[in-house]
């Protein structure tokens, strides 16, 4: 028993040893995104890049979706960005889910570039969900930029119902 103890004891200070002396860029990052919905409106936030994220809203009335984000150097929101998602959901019932998502999108050959965050947008009665990516520009962050208005991209859509609702 005591050479168990001893053997699990210097297994739990080797696992210590390795586990502070890990570089940076091996330890393993999370990324908390938040949403919050009501019948009428739904909130979430959306990872950017580093230290940096947006709050997006959907207006289920309006199908308005828009987003802020913070300037890390005055706190004021600075860049805006907007689109109608009654585009991609014309017979919509008013009810909608919204959540966000983590994507790596170096392989899109695109003019834009974009944010780490997707945003993925569900309309209850059809069961479309169709994703939305957030132009950023790393310079952003790192400057005192002025204030911006920008768009989301719309990228895909998808069908998640194969049946009439019953």
């Amino acid at each position: 028993m005591k050479s168990k103890v001893l053997i699990f004891s210097g297994l739990l200070v080797a696992v210590a040893i390795v586990g502070v002396t890990l570089p940076d860029r091996m330890t393993p990052r999370v990324h908390a995104m938040t949403a919050h919905g009501t019948e009428n409106k739904t909130m979430l936030t959306v990872p950017l890049d580093a230290g940096m994220e947006a709050v997006v809203t959907l207006d289920h009335a309006t199908g308005d979706l828009t987003g802020y984000v913070l300037n890390r150097f005055s706190g004021q929101f600075f860049i805006r960005y907007r689109h109608n998602v009654l585009n991609e959901f014309p017979a919509h019932s008013g009810a909608y889910l919204m959540a966000a998502g983590l994507a790596d999108f170096r392989g899109i050959t695109s003019n834009a570039r974009l944010a780490a965050g997707v945003i993925y947008v569900s309309e209850e009665n059809s069961g479309r969900v169709v994703a939305y990516g957030i132009p950023w520009n790393t310079q952003f962050a790192a400057s005192d930029a002025p204030s911006q208005e920008l768009r989301f991209i719309v990228f895909d859509q998808a069908i998640t119902r194969f049946s009439a609702p019953r």
